[in-house]
């Protein structure tokens, strides 16, 4: 009789042992599986993760050609001369003190410009923000802190126009949602969307319109009305931009895009503090911003950032889940070893009449640890043919754990350094987490063999009891 068929009578005469090493070597298999297929899950959520963030550049005045066109517009209108030039402004008041101020042609960034921009190969959307603009609540109350002198404060509500509200810096960094209603969109006009607090405080609801008009002549100037068409509640609050009740949370107002330059009594002069654009792929970023770069507009006026930090960010956050796989493997593979060579040493010393009638009959040690090597590797392989079934169930419940444990983490350290999510949750999640897991060739070769290799790097290792006994020592043992 060979070694395969002593090894298959072995296993099928003692059923519980046999059980016991098939359901330690099931679990280290599908585990093993799981760790090579968490490998293959991260790199396609890094990618999937760049698609869910989106790859997108925004625009916005550069500070120092601001106060190099400051110093050439006075310059131009003389020193000690009242005047204006292209938004520019200088009045001597009755004092003697000077005051200079620009307007928002001066300011605002160039609608043209974004246009040009926008019509670039590669960029698939944009969206214009408009700066926060302080206004007079005409028909509403807006919110206060009655213990809080109001002298300093304009005493107003701050609109925010948008082309498309969707791409709100605020909405996308999932600070507010909109419960209630809608947001405004290109062919909104004359809209408006606001807190679920001022809204509670006015009794307002969606459909209802509120006036506003200039601060600054409060009694005389324009009003114009906008219709609610949403109501949005905070996820994080807003960091006001300047102290003061006009620029709290609860009092920002967000608008269709040119709302905000008529109730200032600016109509026709709007003030675009930033442009974003959206790329179609991030596969190509990189090349769209190259021919973004080549359009033909005054760069110099402007800073032109992308948020290629945000997908480092997310993607370096993804690599960690790489190397946690790793450590699964590792750690899977060693403990795996280390239950087997146990249970192996436990089988070798239980076996010692078996093994005494087979040194006996002249069969040597290499061939009664070769036997213990069949009997491992017949169990090993049914376990791994179970394993093999169950493999893509276990390695996607672990793939899906990993994921969403570091992108909680993610948004976690977002939450702590910056004072606003990341990512709403939910979207982030729908879009990222639940990642399909497959289970490919490759995964199955390299299963096969680590698990293969753990039953004989075991095995062997237990062999060596055998080895560092004499025969007649191990005959002496038997009953």
């Amino acid at each position: 009789m060979n070694v395969f068929q002593l090894g298959i009578r072995s296993v099928v005469r003692k059923p519980v042992k046999s059980m016991l090493l098939l359901l330690i070597v099931f679990v280290s298999a599908s585990f093993i599986y799981a760790g090579f297929a968490c490998q293959n899950a991260s790199i396609q959520t890094q990618n999937e993760g760049k698609q869910a963030i989106g790859g997108s550049f925004r625009l916005e005045e550069n500070e120092a050609n601001r106060k190099a066109r400051i110093e050439v517009l006075s310059a131009k209108i003389g020193e000690n001369v009242n005047g204006s030039l292209d938004g520019y402004h200088k009045e001597q008041l009755p004092s003697g003190e000077w005051m200079v101020w620009t307007d928002n042609s001066f300011e605002t960034l160039t609608y043209g410009d974004i246009i040009k921009i926008s019509e670039v190969d590669g960029v698939s959307d944009f969206n214009i923000t408009t700066a926060n603009t302080v206004v007079n609540p005409v028909n509403f109350q807006r919110i206060e802190d009655k213990d809080v002198d109001q002298s300093s404060d304009q005493l107003g509500v701050s609109l925010r126009g948008n082309l498309q509200m969707k791409y709100d810096f605020d909405v996308q960094n999932g600070n507010i949602v909109v419960n209630d209603g809608r947001m405004m969109n290109r062919e909104d006009k004359d809209v408006c969307v606001i807190s679920r607090e001022l809204a509670e405080l006015n009794g307002l609801k969606v459909g209802d319109r509120l006036e506003f008009n200039n601060w600054k002549e409060r009694e005389t100037s324009t009003a114009y009305s906008a219709e609610i068409i949403g109501i949005y509640d905070f996820v994080q609050k807003i960091t006001p931009i300047m102290s003061g009740d006009s620029y709290r949370a609860e009092n920002i107002i967000f608008t269709d895009l040119r709302f905000p330059e008529k109730a200032e009594g600016c109509e026709d002069d709007p003030l675009y503090q930033y442009a974003t654009f959206w790329v179609e792929d991030v596969n190509e970023y990189e090349t769209v911003r190259e021919r973004i770069k080549s359009v033909d507009i005054e760069w110099e006026k402007y800073d032109f950032l992308d948020n290629t930090g945000m997908s480092d960010t997310m993607a370096e956050n993804f690599n960690d889940l790489s190397k946690v796989s790793s450590l699964i493997l590792v750690f899977v593979m060693v403990s795996s070893v280390l239950i087997l060579l146990f249970v192996f040493l436990f089988w070798m010393k239980n076996r010692v009449h078996e093994m005494g009638v087979l040194l006996s009959i002249g069969k040597g040690k290499g061939t009664i640890v070769l036997q213990v090597l069949m009997e491992g590797l017949l169990i090993g392989a049914v376990a791994f043919v179970l394993a093999t079934f169950s493999a893509p169930f276990v390695s996607k419940q672990v793939a899906d754990y990993l994921v969403g444990y570091q992108l909680q983490e993610e948004l976690e350290r977002n939450q702590a350094e910056e004072g606003m999510v990341a990512k709403s949750v939910t979207e982030t999640e729908s879009s990222v987490v639940g990642v399909s897991v497959n289970i490919g060739t490759e995964v199955v070769f390299f299963t096969a063999i680590s698990t293969m290799g753990m039953i004989v790097v075991s095995v062997l290792g237990s062999g060596i009891y055998i080895a560092s006994q004499k025969p007649k020592d191990i005959l002496s043992k038997m009953s």
